[in-house]
């Protein structure tokens, strides 16, 4: 366990524990308030944008996350972290299929990463999230309803659809069903996390 955030931080960037970070040999750190956050943010793993820019969901997918995430008052300086499953990108985007390999990093990071900043709330967005953190599979089944971490049963945990799922399917017939409920859990989130009044 580590004395502070800080000092978790400065081990977690220089990980190189598992072939993952072979591809790309870039950790990306989570990104906002790290003191204290109010809730979390947890998407399944950094793209092409997100290793260049060293920073979580800043690409297409990531923009309309925190556009989204800011309309319903999360704030990354004062209340909102966000980070991944993994923090490194997988070979082409794809999520591994290892599942040792994914359950030691979210150990070693992101369960650490829970219990240094004592979050109240998790916001998790896509199937790994879903996955990972509460071993369950079917995000459209599950989304929009609360769980508690299994880990840590103080924690609650909102599962809901990936942004890059909600863009997909814009165009398609059931698009605006789509957006709707992804806006719609993470409203809830915000008002059940007393971050929107």
């Amino acid at each position: 366990m580590y004395e502070n955030y800080e000092e978790f931080e400065k081990a977690k960037v220089k990980c190189q524990s598992c072939n993952v970070w072979l591809d790309y040999k870039i950790v990306v750190p989570s990104d906002g308030c790290k003191l204290n956050p109010k809730v979390m943010v947890i998407g399944e793993c950094p793209g092409k944008d997100e290793i260049i820019a060293k920073k979580p969901f800043v690409g297409k997918a990531g923009k309309l996350l925190r556009a989204t995430l800011e309309e319903f008052g999360f704030n990354f300086e004062t209340n909102a972290l966000i980070s991944n499953v993994i923090p490194c990108r997988p070979e082409n985007n794809k999520f591994p299929k290892d599942k040792s390999i994914v359950g030691d990093c979210y150990t070693k990071w992101l369960e650490q990463e829970i219990s240094i900043t004592q979050v109240e709330f998790l916001l998790l967005f896509g199937a790994q999230p879903l996955k990972y953190l509460l071993g369950k599979t079917g995000i459209t089944k599950l989304r929009g309803q609360w769980y508690e971490l299994p880990s840590n049963d103080k924690v609650k945990c909102l599962p809901t659809f990936h942004p890059s799922y909600v863009q997909r399917k814009a165009y398609m017939a059931d698009g605006d069903e789509i957006k709707e409920a992804f806006r719609n859990d993470i409203k809830y989130m915000a008002v059940t996390a007393g971050i929107m009044k």
